[in-house]
């Protein structure tokens, strides 16, 4: 007897894709049983989650066709963080935490919400439709281990615990198709271990059929069934897996251990005392002491929610609460009559709160060359020393054809390294890498840890990392956070 081939879910017959006046993914074949799980793999700027906005509609098939149940495939992704964060500058998060009127992630979560209905809608439903939607959200709430986050304002997450809200609320969709778009970054090692069982118990219960997009293959879960390779904005390569799930293989560094180094020299670049943080009730710092002088190296890791981010942006300048701590950077008080602005110029930095609110209608050259006044866009021309500068970063990075393209048009991991080479273009005495290598395929994060390496032997450097193989190896010391409620 025939073994029974599933039907389909999602396909695409001689489809391709238009993005601006270019047609991509030119007659592309392409189809997603039922009862399948798919990995979708490729380097940055391949076009992974150009294909996979296609599959939701997002972005146009104009010739061959998309075939797919309405409202079957939902999309998780960084991009979705980006339309949450809107136009605000990056320091626009420290100053919402203020508000009492944020949204909370217990309101996010509600059954209007997730199915974006209008405020001013009157929605009648039964009572076994508002009960069955409850229990449904108690169970993902309780699956992502994420109850300790539901009164809490969305503002006031942290990169990783944003990207656990959205998956919570794509799960609350039901989908049928749910593509994943990088899930495991800024996830901490703990919940990276615990989504990945997550996955693993939705693919054996046949619960949803999923489409992973990932940087780190050797993270995949059990249960991928097929292997989807894209480059250039093609499909280079699509195939079964065996049954011992034998994913691509992935370059990368040799896990580093960070190493005790004499520091180059004994000024003191950043000192923090005593310094405590609240919002309302909850307590996100309490009593940080921590001085970092010139020539010095650290890698500040902790898990999500710990306060590392936080603690960057009281050194940054982006967080009122600055000012009620004795926070001093290059040997001057917050609120002692420092110019902000003259102190951020000795500062490059790059962090997911720059990226989720940096505008992307500007070329790559200019948002290097903005790095120079450390604003949220270039709003000067640039000298020719300057352009000359910030094209000389992009060469270095591979994204010498980039120069001229607006930001926006690039991938996610190549607008990081359009963002790093923001950070290093005016040759900072103090740099901010908070979560560097996110989104950066293999090569990209190479290429990135070797520039740290060489900027160590003359830079001071604070390095945010939840992954012990992108430490660089130079990094001289570690400070540990952890919940200031544990």
């Amino acid at each position: 007897m025939a073994k029974r081939i599933p039907s389909p879910l999602v396909e695409l017959d001689q489809a391709s894709l238009r993005v601006g006046d270019r047609l991509l993914f030119r007659n592309t074949n392409w189809t997603f049983r039922r009862g399948e799980h798919w990995a979708l793999v490729g380097p940055n700027g391949s076009g992974k989650t150009m294909f996979a906005n296609a599959l939701t509609g997002a972005i146009p098939v104009v010739r061959g066709e998309l075939r797919a149940p309405d409202g079957a495939v939902v999309h998780v992704s960084f991009e979705q963080q980006k339309v949450l964060a809107g136009d605000a500058p990056a320091a626009a998060r420290w100053f919402s935490l203020e508000e009492e009127q944020a949204v909370t992630v217990c309101r996010f979560l509600s059954q209007d919400s997730v199915e974006e209905r209008n405020p001013f809608e009157i929605v009648t439903r039964s009572r076994a439709s508002a009960s069955a939607f409850v229990r449904h959200r108690q169970r993902v709430v309780k699956m992502l281990d994420i109850a300790s986050l539901l009164p809490q304002p969305l503002p006031s997450l942290s990169n990783g615990e944003m990207r656990k809200v959205l998956l919570a609320r794509a799960l609350l969709r039901r989908p049928q198709l749910l593509i994943l778009d990088d899930p495991f970054v800024g996830l901490d090692v703990r919940f990276r271990r615990h989504l990945k069982e997550v996955l693993e118990t939705l693919m054996w219960r046949h619960a949803v059929n999923l489409l992973l997009i990932a940087t780190h293959p050797n993270e995949f879960p059990r249960g991928i069934t097929h292997l989807l390779r894209v480059n250039r904005c093609r499909i280079v390569e699509q195939r079964r897996l065996r049954p011992k799930r034998e994913i691509v293989s992935c370059s990368g560094n040799v896990p580093a251990t960070p190493t005790r180094r004499k520091a180059t020299g004994t000024d003191e670049l950043v000192r923090l005392t005593g310094v405590t943080v609240r919002y309302g009730k909850r307590i996100i710092l309490d009593r940080i002491n921590w001085t970092i002088r010139s020539g010095e190296s650290w890698v500040l890791l902790g898990p999500n929610g710990s306060g590392k981010s936080t603690l960057l942006s009281l050194i940054i300048g982006d967080n009122p609460q600055a000012y009620a701590n004795d926070v001093r950077v290059f040997g001057l008080r917050r609120g002692e009559g420092e110019s902000i602005w003259e102190l951020k110029r000795r500062i490059g930095w790059v962090s997911p709160e720059l990226h989720l609110h940096f505008p992307e209608s500007q070329t790559c050259l200019e948002t290097v060359a903005s790095g120079f006044d450390d604003t949220n866009g270039c709003y000067r021309t640039p000298t020719p020393p300057q352009k000359k500068i910030a094209r000389r970063w992009l060469v270095k990075f591979g994204l010498a054809a980039c120069a001229e393209r607006e930001f926006g048009s690039l991938s996610a991991g190549l607008q990081r390294m359009v963002l790093l080479a923001r950070a290093l273009v005016k040759s900072p005495d103090l740099l901010v890498l908070d979560e560097p290598c996110h989104g950066l395929d293999a090569t990209h994060c190479d290429r990135f840890l070797q520039t740290v390496e060489a900027l160590l032997r003359h830079t001071t450097v604070i390095y945010v990392t939840h992954r012990r193989e992108e430490i660089p190896s130079g990094i001289q010391r570690v400070l540990r956070l952890r919940k200031a409620s544990e």
